[in-house]
């Protein structure tokens, strides 16, 4: 029996497609994300794929400072705006209908066969039963060996999520940031489903993928938390989708986008960092593709560093001046001072008591 493990339904192939932007574009692309190889000798392989996804996040942060600072409120997701926003002129980042939308069309000018899908973000903690939003996220599906159907989940759009390809299959576990963190996926079922196999099955149908965050406890006695990040179908999704969704987020006002600036930056350890995290490894034998990596977030008035299981704040915002200075010291965003005024009366607006 041949196994269906890593594979889409039906054993689907994913064919290659023209990407938007140019071999200039992606040249300035590697160059910016410091991807320190020859343009010409990269070829589509699980390994190029994982160190792309990689240097990718650690080099443009997840955000949403336009949605607030800007008199548009909104976030541009147009391919030419985010190759202007984020390579050719260095002002910051995207969330995830752009990171995972300009990391689409680079990789496929580099000749990987992918596609992008859609998934629903759960907005509850660990331990609890998952409430799910409507297709609000994206990420994609990619078959990067050549000459197989065998199919990876990319992820470089959630700044707390994959930060590796993922293996399409029930039950699999890849390691997050840090060996404190790990992802599982499982195919489930939904309970509020229509759809079964058969008239009167006793089975329910699985066909909706759920991705996991598993974050060790500080007591080792005791089990880690486990948290749903999101669903997802198979599905591909188009451009159309996209700008529908991105429409959906702005127009909110309520939520987490509504109630937060927020920036999340990756960044790879350092040698006394990683030694901290586990010190059984040697730091210097760590490469891009295997160096553990931390995380700077920004979520509402406060700047925080992850370092394995160690958080630290960095700094705790009262102000909007105060908040800009933090968004240019830590994520490299500046606003100017005149677009401070383009939040006022949001949710997110720092208000003194």
């Amino acid at each position: 029996m041949t196994s269906t493990r890593g594979l889409l339904r039906d054993g689907l192939w994913i064919k290659q497609t023209p990407s938007v932007y140019s071999q200039e574009q992606v040249s300035r692309w590697l160059a910016k994300i410091n991807y320190l190889g020859d343009l010409a000798s990269l070829k589509p392989s699980l390994e190029s794929l994982s160190l792309l996804a990689r240097l990718s996040l650690a080099t443009f942060p997840f955000e949403n400072t336009p949605m607030h600072y800007t008199a548009a409120h909104s976030m541009d997701i147009t391919y030419e705006g985010l190759y202007e926003r984020m390579v050719a002129s260095s002002a910051g980042g995207s969330y995830c209908f752009g990171l995972n939308g300009l990391f689409f069309q680079m990789i496929k000018a580099l000749g990987f066969r992918a596609y992008s899908g859609a998934g629903r973000i759960n907005e509850q903690g660990p331990g609890v039963e998952p409430v799910f939003h409507a297709f609000v996220h994206r990420v994609l599906f990619v078959q990067p060996i050549a000459g197989s159907n065998v199919t990876y989940i990319v992820d470089t759009g959630d700044g707390t999520g994959l930060v590796r390809p993922m293996l399409l299959a029930d039950g699999g576990i890849v390691e997050g940031a840090s060996p404190t963190e790990q992802h599982r996926l499982t195919l489930t079922a939904r309970a509020d489903s229509s759809l079964e196999s058969s008239p009167n099955s006793p089975t329910a149908q699985k066909f909706e993928w759920r991705l996991e965050s598993l974050h060790a406890a500080k007591d080792a006695g005791r089990p880690p938390t486990a948290r749903v990040m999101y669903s997802f179908i198979e599905d591909e999704f188009f451009d159309e989708d996209y700008r529908a969704s991105n429409y959906h987020v702005l127009g909110l006002t309520e939520g987490l986008f509504w109630e937060n600036v927020m920036c999340i930056r990756s960044f790879f350890m350092s040698d006394d960092e990683v030694r901290s995290v586990d010190p059984s490894v040697d730091p210097a034998a760590l490469t891009p593709l295997t160096r553990y990596l931390g995380r700077l977030t920004m979520a509402g008035s406060t700047v925080r560093r992850y370092v394995g299981m160690q958080t630290t704040v960095l700094r705790e915002m009262k102000t909007e001046e105060e908040r800009a200075e933090a968004l240019r010291e830590f994520f490299g965003i500046s606003i100017p001072q005149e677009d401070l005024e383009s939040i006022r009366g949001r949710g997110a607006e720092l208000v003194q008591s």
